[in-house]
């Protein structure tokens, strides 16, 4: 089969459609910032200034777009992953909206989506190809209850690894892209068709999201392509028995590894599993990497050289499951390794010791990370930044940190002028 046939006529006509919605919720968001704004206060939250996150919008309308100019083959394959997809998206939309959604009703909504798609569709997981599940999943119930549990895994992972400019989206396509040639391979061009759809509408939404950021995901957008590529995954191996169901779980091992490492580490912790911290993966390339290593450049542009570190770890993987979709043995010790390699790079990186300039009560670490794009120069000890630019910052504390810590505003550059006082004449 000839893989130009994967491509059809209407196809880039959904990746204009996308970024047309997305150029105009970013040309419209002051109509709207009042509720669409990404807050910049939380562990995760890097980027500077007003942008909205509700991105998710233009993909989803991308997406019906799709199904409706799409060749009928594939439009049978996406309405019902609208349809079911549906309450996950409409969860995550009101959270970026109103950003009161309480993380365990979003899991149900993830639940509900993934025994929607069962429903609707037939398909579910069946076998695992490990002894003892398989027998479990011969029993209906439990096999609609597996499939919907790891549909609410997969797409709550993207929402997780949602943190930088173009990180999930660009991780949702390359998996897709994996998924796509796997099928190709096996002649499934209907679901191969389905998959570079929803990759020209990630690229249409990341024209404006990657590098610069000027409109986010949402928890909406997250959850949707999540679900999207949990689907993908699951219906593949479903679809054609000759693929093994780990080559699909492979494919997404960057996501899957990244939620297993979150929940140990917040049950180790005795942390909330809702809460956000500043440890994963992605965050610690941030701060550990990134940050130090290119201050001087452009904040919006550091927070996009974290995607393509992620990204490498999401095609090394994937690229394996397109070489032996077949051979569940070499599938499972390749995803063992995944989990292994994810493992030491955290730990390592966990290990570099980074110099604290975080001041006191500030829960936001974008203000860090503006301190050291104006004091990046700061490392070399010849040409430390003048008092000056020093003093410029504090606009810019004042905007960021609002009522945070206005009131200790004094005391605080005080002591920030003592932990810099090596690299500063202000005595």
């Amino acid at each position: 089969m000839n893989f130009l046939q994967i491509f059809y006529p209407e196809l880039f006509l959904t990746a204009n459609v996308a970024a047309l919605l997305s150029l105009v919720i970013i040309l419209t968001k002051k109509w709207h910032f009042r509720f669409s704004n990404d807050t910049i206060d939380g562990p995760q939250k890097f980027h500077i200034g007003h942008t909205p996150r509700v991105g998710g919008i233009a993909i989803f309308l991308a997406l019906v777009a799709a199904w409706n100019y799409s060749p009928k083959h594939i439009a049978q394959l996406l309405e019902p992953i609208l349809i079911a997809g549906f309450p996950v998206f409409v969860s995550g939309v009101t959270e970026d909206l109103s950003k009161r959604i309480n993380p365990l009703v979003r899991l149900f909504a993830a639940l509900v989506t993934g025994v929607a798609a069962c429903w609707l569709t037939g398909y579910r997981l069946s076998h695992l190809d490990v002894w003892g599940v398989d027998y479990l999943l011969t029993y209906f119930p439990l096999s609609v209850a597996f499939t919907a549990f790891a549909i609410a895994g997969v797409t709550n992972s993207i929402n997780i690894i949602d943190g930088f400019n173009g990180l999930a989206s660009g991780t949702v396509a390359i998996c897709l892209f994996a998924l796509s040639l796997i099928a190709w391979q096996v002649g499934d061009l209907p679901l191969a068709q389905l998959c570079f759809t929803v990759i020209v509408v990630i690229i249409g939404f990341m024209l404006f999201n990657y590098p610069h950021g000027k409109i986010f995901l949402g928890d909406g957008g997250a959850y949707l392509l999540g679900f999207i590529l949990a689907w993908v995954a699951i219906m593949l191996p479903m679809r054609n028995p000759q693929v093994s169901v780990w080559a699909s779980l492979l494919v997404c091992a960057y996501p899957i590894n990244e939620t297993i490492y979150s929940m140990a580490r917040r049950l180790v912790t005795k942390a909330k599993l809702g809460n956000p911290d500043s440890s994963h993966l992605h965050s610690l390339i941030k701060i550990k990497i990134i940050r130090p290593k290119f201050g001087y450049i452009h904040s919006n542009l550091r927070n996009a050289l974290v995607a393509p570190w992620c990204w490498t770890f999401a095609i090394l993987f994937a690229t394996i499951s397109i070489v032996i979709p077949d051979d569940t043995a070499l599938l499972m010790v390749a995803w063992f390794l995944s989990l292994s390699l994810y493992s030491i790079i955290h730990a390592r990186l966990s290990r570099i010791k980074v110099l604290d300039i975080t001041p006191p009560n500030v829960h936001n670490d974008i203000t860090v990370d503006c301190i050291e794009a104006s004091l990046s120069s700061a490392q070399n000890l010849f040409s430390p930044p003048t008092l000056c630019q020093y003093s410029s910052l504090t606009p810019l504390y004042l905007s960021t940190l609002k009522g945070c810590w206005q009131q200790k505003l004094r005391e605080n550059i005080y002591s920030l002028s003592l932990k810099f006082k090596y690299f500063f004449n202000i005595f």
